[in-house]
């Protein structure tokens, strides 16, 4: 067994102390009780050690343990071991009979390890304990003495005799206690020795004592509590065997119509009791009532009607919920009690399909029923007519009415009649019923066809063509149908037959002629309207034809100036005065009105404005005074025109001679002279007519306009600005004044024109125009737009009558109110007749019992009519014999109605007369009884006891009265009689069970029930009854065995099969149909492992089987039935579990040192190793050894113990942390074996130097940097760590004869940074060296030093310096130059230098003159300044320069110098070495003419290219005038119309709003197409929207108004 330490890696480690590599000494057993008290003395270590005392203290011995607590301690005066605290055993070692402490002595000097082993021994300190002080068991009354119940066993923490001795049970009278013992392990069982009796004693309670075998022996009890468990043998048992009841019908659904109760003396669910409506043999039942299930409560589920049912018989059945269930049977009887719940039934039946409107008083229209299903007052009916119509009832034969015309009927005024009849019962409280009856009015012809007019005028166009229809009369005839059918004709005295004729269906009169208006002017006709009807009636009307003139005559030149092609003459004097009269022209024109309105116009040559022409009068008069420019023969052309459409005109050529005197004008007019300021009475008279004339109409017109700016205020004050809309649809709308336009849009871009009619025109209930491509004018009449008044006419479905008569009742009804029975039916008859007679067995003398004349029925045509499809009965009309036409099947007319009749009608006419029969149908025994099953089941448990009853499904008899059931019948049987019940009409049995039964004995009763009728023969039927006995749960179930043994490997899979069980149960269904379960109390460490299948009893593997844990197991098993109360039974199973080599060796490493220092000794310790495997022989012997290559090794201590040491030497810098892999094999078959990884870090020891990454470094710092600047940072880099590679920085002293480099730069000890401590010039110091040295923090420190170059940089800080002869700050340099000189002539040299060096010493020269010269130039590099031209008289005489010399530093820097050339007259006046030195200079060089030519070039092919693209565009402007030279007038399919002139294009939209149907039109090249949409609002504001560009479109614009 594994070892009892709870801390194995602590207990390990200590036990291998650090320093202990020599072999451990030897090995010291003790043992102590356990709650002894501390400081109780085991042994003397010292001596038992051969250890001297004295030594002890001096050489550190101690006691180590591998647990928390340090139970032992050593006294170091003594050397006695003794306890230090309490110790317990069962906390230590649980319920291992051996418990084993190991602890470790330690002594130094040398380093030596002692194992200890101390035996702790068990005390009887603990009690038996039970897991649970109440344990409950659930036992069936029913079971059998000597079956045995398992029990929670006690634990006690104690072992071996101090643990559970025994068991002892408390006196009782049914149980006592069997126990078992095997090994160390005692349970018990409990055994039932006296039946239970629930009813006597339902629960048992006991006391259980467990005993152990300690001295003095302790003890723990339980309380036992039996349970004992109802069995099912008590049936349900009602309150009443029948229940009675009583209802009213209609009774709302969810009422309460009474509760049964029904009480079982079981409990729990045998006692628990469910209500139901059996469901066999009474589905009308279940259609109308329900019972709650839990309550009892019968409640209403369906729609009571006493007219349907008087009564109900209810059974109901009560189960309880035991196992098998029993159940009892009561039965309910409801009575329904009649209420007024049925109104009038109305029925009418129509007996014509139409009603003449001329029908007399009296003239049956239809014949009405009325029905109330219910009884006594409920069922009398009073009926009468609600609405008035000349229409009343008539009573025909109790509720059998006829519907008479009660006065005249006008079908033009009413065509339809809806009669509202109602009938209303005397019940309490009244019920009523309407029906509406549609009566239809047939036309009679009274009706003559009606014109609208009596004189109708015709307005005929002149020259219109043959054939075309001139008017349409229409005649409208106030009948329907033929006689509303109008043919027209003309009267014979008709004398235009040859110039008109007249569509005699339609009414079109077509003219037969084209008239003319000059030769006929009107003309009358009479035209006659006849209907169809017969007699047929007519009317006429007369037809006034007036033709309209056309403009078709020209006007007519009177004499003199009448003849056709000649020349007239007149002559003036050349004296004449303006006015003068000339000559008149006077024409005539053969049309009238404006046709026939004539006006004068005159034209004369051009340049002559001599003479005018009265446009009414046709007079000639001259304008003004002759002249001697105007010619003396003036011709003149006179052009008469009429004022028709269009226009016609005649002209006349006069010539105007201008002679010098009157003397020479030879005409009758000459002697009157017409002066303009002289009148005559007539003129007078005339110039007052004509002012009266113009005075009215003037004041008419202003009164028009003012009318109309009145009526137009207000929409000129909502209106008075235009207004551009737009509508959802995408059209537009223009509006201004009062003005209305209604305009129409072509989509089509090639033809978007505009057409725009005012407003007034078409006016809105007058015609519409529309203009198509061919300019055809279509004319089609629009309907007016007034309110008309809607009539709705009910017609009567003809096919209705027919439809009724074809069925049934229709036909019932029909007969029974025959046409024309307004007669009170003269009697009623009754018959009776046996069904199932011969067809022909006569029914009685029907003639002789009205007392009809035998010799009379064929004549007046009688016979007999049934209500239904079939026809029983019919009459011999030779004999008056009422006889059986076809079978009669009375079960099938009436099913089990007692009493069973037949009505009949028998009708004879001449007169009409209706007589009632009733025939009785007499019931004879012709059915068979029979069972709705032949096999019934029932289903009864063994457990009833005798005296219970059982129902079953009884016989049916379609027979009534004594012909129905009258007894049943039961085969001969040992258990069971029969019970007949008898009420009434109703005849039930139940079985009665007279001796218990036995299902061991007899599984099924087989019985046969058999129901006999009381007819004469009696008939009867049979029913076979199968009775199932039902078993009860009466048999525990039990094992093959009481213990199984089994023995396993250790892990074995989860799911092997470990043992399969067996237990049978004597009894049948669930009660046999065992489960198989792990007591779930006392084995959790089991139920962990172990499972078992609960169908088959296999026990399975259902954990890790691991014998080192268990080397073996007891299960308890339990196998349960499934009856109510299940029953069970339990058994042991003992597993031996076998041992495998299944554990591989567990290596345990305690480290001695945190660290191992690399320049340790070989043979150092690092960690001592422990290694263990829980197997045992071979398999837990175990070899351990190091892996991998690395400087240590293992040195074996004691048995399974090592120490690991160092083998060889160590570099932490090479490695600083070594996985030395342990690995440990066993000996088993196959051998196992373990690896772990020993982790060994070494620590750093002080030999490594800082190094730094080179020798040398070189430092660049820039001049003028600020003082404390860091120019450089130094990095040592020591590979030690910590302390040993903490590195500090310092100069080292330098010789005297060096540069003292402190005073420049400082060194931060921590960091290496080297700071300036002053500001360096490269023009004073360019270079200087110093020594950095590292040294580490180690003992002892190491250091290494690096050599610094630090060069200083050079900056742009000095400015260029002027030499001489320039060089005198603030003075002018003059220098002198001839007039003469060339181009290029040497004037000066600038030299300049500067201290700093590279770029920022590179000069450059630049030369400033002043503004307006531009005489010389300077060589930026080399400083001479040189002449750039010759000298010119315009140039100054003294010349100012500023020279600049800057430098390429970065800023710039730059010197100036300041010159004066002075040019003198001749180079004698210079003195200076360079005058000799000419340039000269083209004063038009080649470049100059190069670069004119190319500048001309350019501008001459930019003026060529600027008159192409101007000549282009006007190309394509005059291209696109004359591709849309003429206007177009385009309409569309859809109704809309457009307009196109020349190039611009309008596109329209148009508003269905009336107030604002105006128009607003763009030019199309006004936006462009691509450019943007302009929109005006109604505040005149401008919103532009961007359009997408349309290549294919001229252009659509519009203008989007303000709703």
């Amino acid at each position: 067994m594994s070892s009892p330490c709870r801390y194995f890696g602590i207990c390990l480690g200590l036990f291998l102390l650090e320093f202990n590599w020599e072999t451990v000494s030897g090995q010291l057993s003790y043992s102590v009780s356990e709650e002894v008290n501390p400081g109780t003395p085991i042994g003397n270590i010292a001596k038992d050690l051969n250890i001297n005392s004295q030594d002890l203290e001096s050489r550190m011995f101690q006691i180590v343990t591998g647990s928390k607590r340090k139970f032992f301690e050593v006294n170091l005066k003594t050397g006695v071991l003794y306890v230090s605290e309490r110790i317990d055993r069962e906390e230590l070692c649980v319920e291992e009979l051996k418990c084993l402490v190991s602890v470790e002595a330690v002594i130094n000097n040398p380093l030596k390890l002692y194992r200890i082993d101390v035996d702790i021994l068990d005390v009887n300190d603990n009690a038996p304990l039970f897991t649970t002080k109440l344990q409950n068991l659930y036992i069936a009354e029913s079971t059998l003495p000597g079956v045995k119940f398992a029990l929670s066993e006690a634990s006690d923490v104690d072992v071996g005799r101090n643990g559970v001795s025994t068991y002892k049970l408390s006196q009782n009278a049914h149980f006592s206690l069997a126990v078992h013992k095997a090994g160390d392990s005692v349970s018990a069982e409990l055994v039932l020795q006296k039946a239970l009796d629930r009813e006597k004693q339902p629960v048992i309670t006991m006391t259980l004592t467990a005993v152990d075998g300690g001295s003095p022996p302790k003890s723990g009890t339980s309380q036992l509590v039996i349970n004992v468990l109802d069995n099912n043998d008590n049936i349900p048992i009602f309150s009443e065997t029948l229940y009675k009841t009583r209802i009213p019908e209609n009774t709302l659904l969810g009422t309460v119509i009474i509760t049964v109760n029904a009480t079982d003396a079981d409990e729990g669910l045998n006692s628990e009791i469910v209500y139901s409506l059996r469901s066999k043999d009474q589905d009308h039942v279940l259609d109308i009532f329900e019972i709650e299930s839990q309550s009892g409560v019968v409640k209403v589920k369906g729609n009571i009607d006493f007219e349907e049912k008087k009564a109900f018989e209810i059974r109901v059945e009560a189960s309880d919920k035991g196992q098998p269930p029993m159940s009892a049977h009561c039965k309910v009887l409801v009575e329904v009690v009649d209420v007024n719940d049925n109104a009038p039934e109305i029925t009418v039946t129509s007996l014509h399909t139409t009603v003449k409107e001329d029908a007399t008083p009296g003239t049956v229209v239809a014949l009405v029923s009325v029905l109330d299903k219910d009884g006594g007052k409920n069922g009398d009916v009073n009926i009468q007519i609600k609405n008035e119509v000349p229409l009343k009832l008539e009573t025909n034969y109790k509720n059998y009415y006829s519907l008479l015309v009660d006065g005249p009927l006008d079908r033009e005024s009413v065509s339809n009649y809806n009669v509202t009849i109602v009938a209303t019962d005397k019940g309490t409280p009244s019920l009523s019923s309407t029906s509406v009856f549609s009566i239809h009015i047939s036309d009679v012809n009274d009706n003559p066809p009606q014109f609208p007019e009596p004189l109708i005028n015709v307005f005929l166009r002149e020259n219109r063509p043959v054939g075309e229809i001139i008017k349409t009369v229409t005649a409208t005839d106030a009948d329907v149908d033929q006689n509303s059918r109008v043919s027209y004709s003309f009267l014979q005295s008709n004398p235009s037959s040859t110039m008109v004729n007249i569509n005699s269906e339609t009414g079109d009169i077509v003219s037969l002629q084209s008239f003319n208006y000059e030769e006929l002017k009107s003309f009358q006709f009479k035209v006659q309207a006849t209907d169809s009807g017969v007699p047929p009636l007519s009317s006429n009307v007369t037809v006034n034809v007036l033709v309209l003139d056309e403009n078709d005559n020209s006007p007519t030149i009177l004499a003199p100036y009448s003849e056709h092609g000649s020349v007239n003459s007149e002559s003036i004097p050349y004296s004449a005065e303006a006015g003068y009269f000339v000559a008149k022209i006077r024409a005539v024109d053969a049309d009238s009105g404006y046709n026939a309105l004539l006006s004068y116009h005159l034209s004369e040559p051009k340049g002559n404005n001599l003479f005018r022409i009265g446009t009414s009068t046709g007079e000639i008069r001259t304008k003004r005074r002759m002249s001697d420019n105007d010619l003396k023969s003036h011709p003149l052309v006179v052009m008469v025109s009429d004022n028709g459409e269009p226009s016609l005109s005649a002209t006349v050529s006069i010539e105007v001679v201008v002679v010098e005197s009157t003397a020479d004008i030879q005409t009758q007019f000459r002697h009157v002279p017409i002066k303009e300021d002289s009148f005559s009475a007539l003129n007078l008279y005339l110039l007052i007519a004509i002012a009266s004339v113009s005075v009215i109409f003037l004041l008419s017109l202003i009164s028009l306009i003012a009318v109309k700016c009145h009526r137009t205020d207000g929409s000129f004050s909502r209106y008075s600005a235009p207004m551009i809309t737009t509508h959802p649809d995408g059209s537009w709308s223009y509006s201004k004044a009062t003005q209305q336009y209604d305009v129409c849009f072509s989509s089509d871009t090639m033809k978007s024109d505009v057409v725009v009619f005012p407003g007034p025109f078409p006016p809105v209930d007058g015609e519409l125009i529309s203009i198509n491509g061919g300019d055809t004018f279509t004319r089609t009449q629009t309907l007016p737009n007034h309110d008309k008044n809607t009539y709705v006419l009910f017609t009567l479905d003809q096919n209705m009558s027919t439809r009724m008569i074809r069925s049934p009742f229709g036909i019932y009804i029909l007969v029974v109110l025959l046409d024309c029975c307004w007669e009170a039916v003269s009697g009623q008859l009754s018959y009776s007749v046996s069904e199932e007679v011969n067809p022909g067995s006569s029914v009685g003398n029907i003639a002789k019992d009205l007392n009809l004349n035998v010799h009379d029925l064929e004549a007046r045509m009688f016979q007999i009519v049934s209500g239904s499809k079939r026809k029983y009965f019919d009459v011999n009309l030779k004999t008056g014999v009422l006889y059986v036409n076809e079978r009669i099947d009375r079960e099938e007319l009436c099913a089990k109605a007692t009493t069973c009749s037949v009505n009949v009608e028998a009708v004879i006419n001449n007169p009409l007369k209706l007589y009632r029969l009733e025939v009785n149908i007499v019931d004879i025994n012709d059915n068979v009884l029979y069972f709705a099953e032949t096999l019934q089941s029932l289903n009864i448990a063994e457990s009833t006891v005798p005296g219970g009853t059982f129902g079953f499904i009884g016989a049916s008899d379609l027979d009534v009265g004594k012909n129905s059931i009258s007894t049943y019948k039961l085969s001969p049987n040992d258990y069971f009689s029969l019970e007949v019940h008898k009420g009434g009409e109703s005849v039930s049995a139940q079985l009665l069970l007279q001796k218990a039964l036995d299902r061991e004995q007899q599984h099924a009763v087989r019985l046969t029930v058999t129901a006999v009728d009381g007819g004469n023969p009696p008939r009867s039927a049979t029913s076979e009854i199968i009775i199932t006995v039902l078993d009860i749960n009466d048999n525990a179930p039990v094992f093959s065995s009481s213990l199984y043994k089994a023995r396993i490997s250790e892990n074995l899979a989860v799911g092997t099969t470990v043992i399969i069980l067996n237990a049978t149960d004597t009894d049948e269904g669930l009660n046999a149909d065992i489960e198989y379960s792990l007591r779930s109390k006392g084995q959790d460490h089991i139920l962990h492992l172990f499972q078992i299948d609960p169908k088959t009893g296999a026990i399975l593997v259902g954990g890790k089987i691991d014998y080192e844990e268990h080397p073996a197991f007891e299960i308890h098993a339990q196998a349960s039935d499934k009856g109510q109360p299940p029953m069970s039974a339990d058994c042991k199973v003992l597993v031996e579990v076998v041992d495998l080599n299944d554990n591989g060796p567990e290596i345990t490493v305690t480290s001695l040192l945190n660290t191992v220092k690399e320049d340790s000794d070989v043979g150092t310790a690092i960690a001592l190793v422990s290694v263990l495997d829980k197997d045992g022989g071979k398999n837990g012997v175990v070899t351990a050894a190091i892996a991998n290559d690395a400087p240590f090794k293992l040195d074996t201590n004691y048995k399974n113990y090592y120490s690991l040491v160092v083998g060889g030497p160590l570099d932490r810098e090479t490695m600083a942390e070594y996985n030395v892999i342990i690995i440990a094999t066993d000996e088993g078959n196959p051998p196992l074996f373990s690896t772990s990884i020993v982790t060994v870090h070494v620590s750093d020891v002080n030999d490594n130097p800082p190094r730094f990454s080179e020798p040398l470094v070189n430092v660049y710092v820039k001049e003028n940097s600020p003082v404390g600047a860091v120019i450089k940072t130094v990095m040592a880099v020591d590979a030690d760590i910590n302390e040993n590679g903490q590195v500090s920085y310092s100069f080292l002293q330098s010789n005297s004869n060096s540069l003292r480099f402190s005073t420049m730069v400082n060194i931060n000890s921590e960091t290496g940074d080297i700071v300036s401590l002053q500001s360096f010039n490269y023009e004073e110091l360019k270079s200087f060296q110093f020594k950095v040295q590292a040294t580490d923090s180690g003992v002892p420190p190491l250091s290494s030093n690096v050599t610094v170059n630090v060069l200083v940089l050079d900056e742009n800080d000095n400015s260029p310096t002027i030499l001489a002869p320039y060089s005198e700050h603030g003075s002018v340099n003059s220098e002198s130059i001839p007039y003469s000189a060339e181009a290029g002539y040497f004037v000066a040299k600038i030299r300049a230098v500067d201290a700093d060096s590279g770029y920022n010493a590179l000069l450059s020269y630049h030369l400033s003159e002043t503004k307006g010269n531009n005489l010389f130039r300077i060589g930026t590099s080399t400083g001479e300044i040189r002449t750039k031209r010759r000298m010119s008289d315009n140039d100054l005489k003294t010349h100012p320069l500023v020279v600049m010399v800057s430098d390429n530093g970065e800023p710039s820097l730059s010197a100036t110098v300041s010159i004066e050339v002075v040019v003198v007259e001749s180079t004698a006046d210079i003195q200076t070495q360079f005058r000799h030195v000419l340039i000269k200079e083209d004063s038009f060089s080649a470049l100059n003419l190069y670069l004119l030519i190319a500048i001309a070039s350019v501008s001459v092919i930019f003026l060529l290219s600027l008159i192409s693209l101007i000549a282009v565009k006007c190309h394509r402007t005059d291209s696109s005038f004359s591709r849309y030279s003429a206007p177009m007038i385009t309409t569309h399919p859809d109704g809309s119309w457009s307009y196109s002139k020349a190039t611009q294009q309008y596109d329209v939209c148009f508003s269905s709003d009336t107030l604002k149907s105006d128009v607003v039109v763009f030019p199309g090249p006004f936006p462009p197409v691509d450019g943007e949409l302009i929109s005006i609002n109604g505040g005149d504001t401008f919103n532009r929207t961007q359009t997408l560009p349309n290549n294919d479109k001229v252009a659509v614009f519009g203008a989007e108004g303000q709703n």
